[in-house]
């Protein structure tokens, strides 16, 4: 199976607002803790687990390490919507679409195939203030699409959870029910 890649533009994102927030002494400790090369290209593909890896710490920064390590996955997907919401796509796609957020997560297999190569988004309308996204073949773990989705909701103006469910397959199943 190929290796999930996210594009560098989106990873771009979460060390451009850690600068906005911390400054150069924000981007010098996530140097430090990553210890790698936190340079992308925009287009570059981007191992999925690189951008996790970047955005955990990105948020512990942020916070001042006070997040509990069971929710860090979750309030770094919450982070990571809010850093998405930042790039030129999201732009586009807000300005269309910012309060219909049941469209948006039926049309999430065509979003993610602007922003991921070789993870698989699948979504059905489950009624009228419900909806399923499955998402494959990716490197996240389970909570962190589950705060993202959590974040994306509370953004569109609506009062509702997101749970999320690893399937026998591998998968995980997304269950979004709002009011």
């Amino acid at each position: 199976m190929q290796e999930p890649t996210i594009k560098g533009i989106f990873v771009n994102s979460h060390i451009k607002n850690l600068k906005k927030q911390k400054g150069e002494e924000g981007i010098e400790e996530l140097r430090k803790r990553y210890g790698k090369s936190i340079e992308f290209r925009n287009s570059e593909n981007v191992p999925v687990r690189e951008e996790v890896k970047i955005i955990e710490i990105a948020l512990q920064i942020l916070t001042n390490d006070s997040v509990p390590k069971d929710q860090i996955a979750f309030e770094a997907g919450k982070l990571h919507f809010k850093d998405f919401v930042t790039t030129p796509l999201a732009k586009i796609i807000f300005s269309l679409f910012r309060n219909n957020f049941k469209l948006m997560m039926l049309q999430s297999k065509n979003i993610a195939g602007h922003v991921f190569n070789g993870v698989k988004f699948s979504s059905e309308e489950l009624g009228p203030k419900q909806a399923r996204v499955i998402m494959e073949n990716n490197d996240y773990p389970i909570d962190h699409f589950r705060g993202l989705f959590q974040e994306w909701m509370d953004y569109s103006g609506l009062t509702g959870v997101v749970k999320g469910k690893l399937r026998k397959d591998g998968s995980y199943e997304y269950l979004m029910t709002w009011q």
